[in-house]
């Protein structure tokens, strides 16, 4: 849980900051904008009122270029500011340092409308060549505005050669005693080069601060998960513990009625295990099949000593007495907190590949793979082992059996498994002998040295 919780969270720590820190540095950067345009307009509208009167806005502009120069002459190059564009009231330009667009009605963009109806609006112009195009609406339409087209004012404006962000503003005029309350619009070009370093440093603080700040958050419930991920593992564990005491009691529970099948249940889980691992199996595949085998004959606690102890062949009542067992050990385990497939491993351990077996007639597939496993492994067993009613096999007979089996009684795939391990088991055991049989004779020959 703490290896999916550590990529899943810190995937999602990763996006979310991103994501937060991309908004709070947009904020951040737009409120720094803002209030360069809104310092830029007061500037400009203030140095220029005590300069400009209401009816130079109105006439014929040629005839008031010198004294449009002559006030901003005071204006152009202090505070950055590159040049400033002169509107009508009805989006004529009235000066311009491009002498040819003077006098020229363009259809007014975005921001110069809301200028026109006594709002300050700005937009931010990215600057990669000289602009000399006609003019062109920009979208604008909040009071700090990143936009990638320069406004038609920007386009009016003379060829200039730059790189970077510019401001531009567009600021109403509004003079006492007009006829109207906005007589025009001053549109201000402003440079952005002393203001990006601070604005680097800030967004830097902010993408800093945002790092610290998650990072701290990310580790700290790191730390708290990890912490009940320890104690869920201990509990776990304990668990665990209680519930493999639980079954080795109910497990020796069986073993206590049927003396002559006493750890019968171990070997036939542990052969069970290694039939499933070689099948490759997952690992709770595995520990189900372990746990069912285990509990494979828990229905015979139910049986009378006549028929478990009995040293000869059972009656045919009998005998479906016995059947009955893996029904009972199922609807013994039904309120026990396990999984199902233990539960149905149970009680069709003694079903047949080819639907001849019991309690409900399964055939192929349709019998879950553990009980198909726990068959073979409990069949083997069954035979390697004395009983009241017969000796026990040789388990090269038992293996025999087995494979007689297949195909019938058995998956043969699960056959072609035990199989394997049966040669496992043997190459194991001629293993053991040959080191067996050689160790006289090296310590004849220690003995002769």
């Amino acid at each position: 849980m703490v290896h999916r919780f550590t990529l899943v969270s810190l995937a999602g720590t990763v996006i979310f900051g991103l994501i937060f820190g991309g908004i709070a540095v947009r904020l951040v950067e737009g409120y720094a904008l803002e209030r360069q345009a809104f310092t830029t307009a007061l500037y400009v509208s203030e140095f220029l009122a005590r300069r400009l009167t209401p009816k130079d806005f109105y006439g014929d502009p040629s005839a008031k270029r010198v004294q449009y120069e002559f006030a901003l002459r005071g204006v152009v190059g202090k505070a950055q500011i590159l040049r400033v564009t002169v509107w009508s009231s009805v989006g004529r330009v009235l000066y311009s340092d491009d002498r040819k667009l003077v006098g020229i009605a363009f259809p007014p963009s975005a921001p110069l409308r809301a200028a026109l109806l006594g709002q300050v609006r700005s937009v931010i112009v990215h600057v990669k060549r000289k602009v000399s195009e006609p003019p062109s609406d920009a979208a604008a339409s909040s009071q700090t505005v990143t936009s990638p087209e320069a406004s038609s004012a920007e386009a009016a404006a003379s060829p200039r050669p730059a790189e970077g962000r510019q401001i531009e503003v567009f600021v109403p005029v509004r003079v006492p005693g007009a006829e109207r309350p906005v007589v025009g619009v001053y549109d201000i070009v402003a440079d952005l080069a002393d203001l990006e370093p601070a604005l680097a440093r800030l967004k830097l603080s902010v993408w800093s601060a945002m790092v610290v700040g998650i990072g701290g958050l990310y580790l700290l419930l790191f730390a708290i998960v990890r912490t009940a991920s320890k104690d869920l593992v201990d509990q776990e564990a304990e668990l665990r513990k209680a519930f493999v005491g639980t079954v080795r009691s109910l497990v020796k529970a069986v073993d206590a009625r049927d003396v002559a099948t006493a750890d019968h249940s171990d070997r036939v889980a542990a052969h069970a295990v290694e039939i499933g691992r070689t099948l490759g199996l997952g690992s709770r595949q595995v520990v189900d099949i372990w746990v069912a085998a285990f509990l494979h004959d828990l229905g015979k606690i139910g049986l009378g000593d006549d028929i478990l102890a009995k040293p000869g062949p059972l009656t045919e009542k009998e005998r479906r007495r016995m059947q009955r067992h893996p029904v009972v050990g199922y609807e013994i385990l039904q309120p026990v907190p396990i999984r199902e497939t233990i539960k149905l491993a149970v009680r069709h351990h003694h079903e047949r590949w080819d639907g001849k077996g019991y309690p409900d007639g399964l055939a192929g597939d349709a019998i879950p793979v553990a009980a198909r496993i726990i068959a073979v492994a409990d069949t083997y067993e069954a035979l390697v082992s004395d009983r009241p009613y017969r000796s026990a096999r040789s388990p090269e007979e038992a293996v025999g059996e087995v494979t007689r089996c297949s195909g019938s009684q058995f998956d043969p795939r699960v056959v072609d498994a035990f199989l394997t391990v049966v040669g496992g088991w043997k190459a194991a055991a001629d293993l053991a002998a040959g080191a067996a049989s050689a160790q006289p004779a090296r310590d004849r020959r220690t003995a002769q040295q």
